[in-house]
């Protein structure tokens, strides 16, 4: 009989799965919506062989589900709807063998192939394309975008090849905290070219370290001896989602003249930096003691840093937000409910609350700790004319129970007269921690004249 249950339950998923994506899709082309029938038909049938009275059949298919990858994710049927506890279990097993192996690639260095002679837009075009970075242009001109280059990318890790096309046209860039792209501006050509001027960068995966400035202060009470100051950026790639940095003295060393090492300031401390909405961009400090009486001529840094990162984000839509009170939406194992959505008018505005409840069909690494959620939740609104309203108020987050998150989101100053919002929750998934390695060398000592202002 639960074999019985557990095929209908799949089927009944599957058939209400290929009717939503034909009607989502009644004008694309034919082939493409046979492809995906395709592998949904082959994710359906492996599954029904996961309840097999054969043991290497069930093997088998839990392997050739594995091997599938990242399609199958949002494809696995809920809990709820596999009534065999062992095919439950089994499933459970894929989507972490899966994700796992997602979260893992997702924090090598996405990589540039491009040589020849092609406009910037179009190099920029091909990095989007080749990368999943995306990038803001809008901000240079046309004659900048359409004149010629030649590059030879093979195989350049995402930031080398920024960095190398931003000192050869003379660009700038930084992260939107808005909608996460890597926005680039054009520098007058009387004006310096920072990007011309760094010399202390580093590259690690998808990370760039960069040293900003290095400081000698006086050291409070002992006139023997100086901090050393050196303040980092670190720069994440547009595609992934950093939550935490943590690092610790211990594992940040600083020498001088390559052999005397210098001792932290504080040498037990720890540290956990949240980036905060949007962030992709952290500055941090270190310090450490110089003795005035053996000064280097150049400082070596070097150490291990720790990033915990998501490296997808699922876009979670409820359209007509006032008529939503109570719609759930599920991607992959996420599930989203509408608790409420409440209007507050005032002179020619409004706030909007709007609260849900977030859970996951299995408590994992989005779960283990709450701070996740309350630096990390992240949504908009968008109105009939697709104008977005990211969050401008504050939201609260409380843990109601395993694997269950409740978020309340304040939107204020909204227009008045809209009255139909769409509300996105952009959830965090494939959360993973990711080593940061960096090495400095022949940096020049500062003058003693130098301070922290």
């Amino acid at each position: 009989m639960s074999r019985t249950w557990l095929h209908f339950g799949i089927s009944f998923f599957y058939l209400t799965f290929f009717w939503m994506v034909a009607e989502s899709n009644a004008f694309v082309q034919k082939p493409e919506i046979t492809k995906k029938a395709q592998i949904k038909q082959q994710i359906a049938q492996l599954i029904k062989k996961l309840d097999s009275n054969q043991r290497v059949v069930r093997q088998q298919s839990e392997i050739e589900l594995i091997s599938l990858g990242k399609p199958v994710l949002t494809l696995l049927p809920p809990p709820e709807l596999v009534s065999s506890n062992s095919v439950r279990d089994t499933l459970q097993r894929v989507r972490e063998q899966i994700e796992k192996r997602v979260a893992k690639d997702s924090i090598q260095a996405s990589t540039v192939n491009l040589t020849g002679k092609h406009s910037l837009k179009k190099i920029f075009m091909k990095i989007t394309e080749q990368t999943g970075n995306q990038l803001d242009v809008a901000r240079l001109s046309n004659a900048l975008l359409n004149a010629k280059m030649d590059v030879n990318f093979v195989d350049c890790p995402f930031w080398e090849a920024i960095d190398d096309l931003t000192r050869k046209r003379y660009l700038t860039y930084q992260i939107n905290s808005s909608n996460g792209y890597l926005e680039f501006n054009q520098v007058r050509q009387n004006q310096p070219n920072p990007s011309v001027e760094l010399t202390h960068v580093y590259y690690s995966g998808p990370f760039r370290i960069e040293i900003e400035k290095v400081l000698r202060r006086p050291l409070v009470g002992n006139t023997s001896r100086e901090l050393l100051r050196a303040t980092f950026l670190i720069q994440v790639e547009p595609r992934l989602r950093p939550l935490f940095l943590s690092y610790s003295s211990s594992e940040l060393e600083a020498k001088g003249n390559k052999t005397h090492k210098l001792p932290p300031f504080n040498p037990h401390a720890k540290y956990e930096l949240p980036l905060g909405e949007g962030g992709k961009n952290l500055k941090f400090s270190m310090q450490w003691i110089l003795d005035r009486n053996q000064l280097p001529k150049t400082i070596e840094i070097q150490g291990r840093l720790k990033m915990e990162l998501a490296a997808e984000t699922l876009p979670i839509t409820f359209d007509h937000l006032s008529r939503s009170k109570g719609a759930l939406r599920r991607r992959g194992n996420i599930s989203v409910e509408l608790i409420d959505a409440k209007s507050m008018k005032h002179d020619s505005k409004q706030n909007l609350n709007v609260r849900i409840a977030l859970s996951y069909d299995y408590s994992g690494p989005a779960f283990e700790s709450h701070r996740t959620w309350i630096y990390h939740n992240r949504a908009f609104l968008q109105n009939s004319q697709g104008k977005k309203y990211w969050l401008n108020g504050s939201s609260q987050t409380t843990l109601e129970s395993t694997g269950k998150i409740s978020v309340l989101y304040q939107f204020t100053d909204l227009p008045q007269a809209e009255t139909s919002y769409q509300f996105t929750y952009l959830a965090p998934t494939l959360i993973t921690s990711a080593p940061i390695d960096f090495h400095f060398e022949a940096i020049p000592l500062p003058g003693k004249n130098v301070v922290d202002d």
